[in-house]
């Protein structure tokens, strides 16, 4: 009895390489060191702002204290913030994340119930002063999520494009605990 092997095509084959390319990618990210900026650049450089919008509507600045924080920008009609929000409230399991400072560029209020739906608590919630286009336009990074880890100084350690995936993303949420200086 001869057996005959199923011959793959072209196409099938070169969707094969694709895949195995893209998860070369991923795993190379995860296990690489966050990305760091070429030249130190302050928070305010990095996002083109210095102050927002509390909940309360005052403007404050964007950094409040002198302490190391993870800005997350995000937005709420991006889904792929509303699931780093909810792998943020399950690494974090309940425990307050007072470095995190969440920037929603419809504005602060909108925050606030994406954080209450995933359990997380202490996060700072801020909006942008001006319109969210006026935002966007100024950003390095275009698109949403994108997070930032600013040190005690008010310098940028490293910039999260996107959705991290969620090895990595426990190093940030480490960050936000004030467990880590660094992701």
């Amino acid at each position: 009895m001869s057996s005959t092997r199923p011959r793959l095509s072209r196409s099938s084959l070169g969707l094969l390489a694709l895949a195995l390319a893209c998860s070369a990618l991923v795993a190379q990210r995860a296990l690489s060191e966050p990305r760091t900026a070429s030249r130190a650049l302050s928070a305010q450089q990095q996002l083109g702002v210095s102050t927002v919008r509390d909940l309360s509507g005052r403007v404050v600045p964007l950094l409040s204290d002198k302490a190391p924080v993870i800005i997350m920008v995000n937005s709420r009609t991006c889904p792929w913030c509303k699931k780093s929000l909810r792998d943020i409230g399950q690494i974090a399991a309940g425990q307050p994340l007072p470095r995190l400072t969440v920037l929603t560029l419809e504005g602060a209020a909108y925050g606030k119930p994406m954080l209450e739906s995933e359990g997380i608590a202490g996060a700072r919630l801020v909006g942008p002063v001006g319109s969210a286009a006026d935002l966007q336009a100024s950003l390095r990074q275009a698109g949403t999520p994108v997070f930032i880890a600013v040190d005690a100084t008010g310098r940028v350690l490293a910039t999260m494009p996107g959705y991290p995936i969620y090895e990595e993303m426990k190093r940030w949420v480490a960050v936000m605990s004030g467990a880590a200086d660094s992701p």
